[in-house]
């Protein structure tokens, strides 16, 4: 069995305060005696009487806690002057408390002396650590530190470091059995059948550059990127007198991008320009500023309980709801910080007992199976209950919750003076909220100034390299239609037509006539290729298998030693990018009437004889370059060319089309047509031509038209 009691007194006067506490929880307790507690208090009580009078109720109790920035739970409500009593009881679940002093001084040794003294008399392995520890003048993130590395691997440390209201300078204190205490680290050290839960919400949204941590020692950051500390935050924020609590650092684990934790800044040197974040950051680390607004951190709190970390809640009825909230959620949620918890009782399970308190930093791991570790600006959840608890509630569970005795605040003098103090307490704080959200009010404009600037000038600069780049690609196009031919060849025994359209500035479509000297003019080559992909990359491509073309064509070799000599040094380009280039190499002896050719993946050539009106297409084996470097091509041969016989090749642009006059959108298109002399080409495609059907028609020269993409 394990049960948890909580009660909350809100009130001026502090034995007034803890009846009412106590009250509530001896009426959850049914006269179980608790084995251990948490107390959870506003900084203006008499602390030592609320652990007097605790232990003189439950003798021997093990009892930790703190002071607060303002207490939640179930049972009251928010408040920013109560206690809150947090009573465990079990049979089967071994509590015990220990405490490290003087943590200033050595917060690992600290750690090690409060862990000691818990595991004395333990019964088993510990499961859980609920720390407190001091964050002032001690370095909390030394404890958690200590901790991961003395505890078991399955025992996770969370808690919260110990607060106060921001507008009262006092020390923050711990309590221990019945000392309170400054400077000292109490933890409760769970062992037994106990399971747990956990979520955390982490509201605060990353803004502006990644920035590198240049210069910092522990908690003083010096240098951010180029700039100091300091002038890293007033570039985006503008000059401010105070530390700007609201606009913590996102810090990212080395090699992680996707998680961060939160570091707020507490306080800044003005001369070295350095400021004092709560926990260290190394240098090398990866920081950017972060901003937050209600709205979010209320979304985002409903989100992380929607998102268990672990998936098997449903089989399991935990005894009572653990939450650890950063003092600065509270002071930007102002007038909204009850309805924190209003979510938090809207969606955990129904009754289920809620207590926490407003923290200066948060102890949890980042996700199940992390290491524990110091956050801030977060609010962490935890839940705790027997491991073999069912969902099923107990009967004198159900129902409505019992009403309890209130202790009765009479109408003396000294009553209703107490009172109106405590009215007059509660305004002067709304007046230091005040000030606080309207300081906060003018950092966020300031941000929005800033961000508004840099719009503005992202945007002239966009414009300004938009500008450029349209220059640079009418230089590459301008470059990359001087490599294709300016004009058809003449030949004394063909007619020639050639046309290329780019769908865009630069492309991949090419085309290429090699004329051979040595062959008295009778040998024409003929190239056509297609680059997979548009733009840039493509037309680099394109030169690139030009240049190799051209100068391995004028070497000795067949046509299939020729092509696949360039498929190799293109497959070498290529490696691994997943682009390719079809081509189809034709070579024309008209005075033999002799063809030869090499298809490369590319769509066969079409030769047309219009005395017979039939169609034959140049096919041939072969993969596009750039695919495989050991491919062999094969080289085709065909005789039989007779004067009035075209030949036409193309790309993909022409076929793609969809109507009769029409370009096919992001497609670039090559055409070429041969005409052995005297030429003939009909005005419309013949029936039974898909391959030219859907091409419009362009006159070239008095002898020839051609379809074009």
């Amino acid at each position: 069995m394990f049960k948890v009691a909580i009660g909350q007194g809100e009130d001026v006067d502090t034995q007034s305060a803890v009846d009412t506490a106590l009250v509530h929880c001896q009426s959850q307790l049914k006269g179980l005696h608790p084995q251990a507690g948490i107390v959870l208090s506003s900084i203006d009580f008499d602390h030592a009487l609320v652990l007097a009078e605790i232990r003189r109720r439950f003798p021997g109790i093990e009892l930790v806690g703190c002071t607060t920035g303002g207490e939640f739970s179930s049972d009251f409500g928010f408040s920013d002057d109560s206690v809150n009593v947090i009573l465990f009881c079990s049979d089967t679940i071994d509590i015990r408390a220990g405490v490290g002093r003087q943590a200033s001084g050595d917060p690992a040794l600290a750690a090690e002396s409060a862990l000691r003294q818990a595991r004395e008399g333990q019964s088993g392995p510990e499961k859980l650590c609920i720390v407190f520890p001091e964050g002032i003048v001690a370095s909390p993130e030394a404890v958690v530190r200590t901790l991961n590395r003395m505890l078991t691997p399955q025992c996770p440390v969370f808690g919260g470091v110990p607060s106060r209201h921001y507008e009262i300078p006092a020390p923050t204190l711990q309590f221990f059995r019945n000392e309170v205490l400054e400077d000292a680290v109490p933890l409760l050290l769970f062992s037994g059948p106990l399971r747990h839960d956990f979520s955390i919400s982490n509201s605060w949204k990353p803004i502006g550059m990644k920035a590198t941590v240049t210069e910092s020692r522990e908690y003083e950051i010096r240098r951010i990127g180029d700039k100091r500390a300091l002038d890293f935050y007033r570039y985006y924020l503008g000059a401010h007198r105070y530390p700007a609590l609201e606009f913590p650092l996102a810090v990212y684990d080395q090699g992680d991008t996707g998680h961060f934790y939160i570091r707020s800044p507490g306080d800044y040197d003005e001369n070295q320009g350095s400021i004092f974040f709560s926990g260290s950051i190394a240098p090398g680390t990866a920081v950017q500023l972060t901003e937050v607004t209600r709205e979010r951190i209320l979304a985002d709190t409903h989100a992380s309980l929607l998102k268990p970390e672990r998936p098997d809640r449903a089989d399991w009825k935990p005894a009572v709801a653990l939450a650890f909230s950063c003092a600065t959620r509270k002071q930007i949620l102002g007038t909204r910080t009850p309805e924190e918890l209003e979510i938090l009782v809207k969606l955990l399970p129904p009754r289920l007992p809620i207590c926490g308190f407003y923290t200066f930093g948060e102890l949890a791991p980042l996700h199940p199976g992390d290491i524990s570790r110091l956050h801030n600006c977060t609010l962490v959840t935890l839940l705790l209950g027997e491991e073999n608890a069912m969902t099923a509630m107990d009967p004198d569970e159900a129902g409505a919750a019992p009403q309890l005795p209130v202790p009765h605040r009479g109408e003396t003098l000294e009553q209703l003076d107490r009172e109106n103090h405590f009215l007059r307490k509660k305004l002067k704080r709304s007046e230091h909220y005040r000030e606080r959200l309207e300081r906060n009010k003018d950092l966020s404009d300031a941000l929005l100034k800033k961000i508004n600037r840099d719009m503005k000038r992202a945007h002239r600069e966009i414009k300004r390299k938009n500008s450029l780049l349209r220059k640079s690609l009418a230089l590459a196009n301008e470059i990359q239609l001087n490599l294709l031919p300016q004009q058809d060849p003449f030949d004394e025994y063909l007619d020639i037509a050639g046309k290329i359209i780019y769908s865009s500035a630069t492309g991949g479509d090419y085309y290429d006539y090699i004329r051979f000297p040595q062959s008295d003019g009778q040998r024409l080559d003929v190239v056509v290729g297609d680059v997979t992909g548009h733009g840039i990359e493509a037309a680099l491509l394109m030169t690139t298998a030009r240049a190799f073309l051209r100068a391995r064509t004028f070497q000795p070799g067949s046509l299939a030693q020729v092509v696949t000599d360039v498929n190799r040094h293109l497959t070498a380009d290529l490696y691994e990018t997943g682009r390719f280039m079809t081509l189809f190499y034709l070579s024309l002896d008209p005075v033999a009437g002799r063809l030869a050719w090499v298809r490369a993946g590319h769509d066969p050539a079409i030769l047309l004889d219009p005395a017979t009106g039939r169609f034959q297409e140049l096919s041939g084996k072969g993969i596009a370059l750039g695919v495989d470097r050991n491919w062999h091509y094969e080289e085709k041969h065909w005789s039989g060319l007779a004067p009035g016989q075209i030949i036409f090749i193309g790309t993909d642009g022409i076929w793609e089309p969809t109507a009769p006059g029409a370009t096919c959108s992001g497609k670039n298109g090559a055409v070429n047509s041969f005409a052995p002399t005297p030429a003939w080409m009909p005005r419309t495609s013949p029936p039974g031509s898909p391959r030219t059907s859907t091409g419009s028609e362009k006159a070239r020269n008095p002898k020839t038209t051609l379809p074009l993409s």
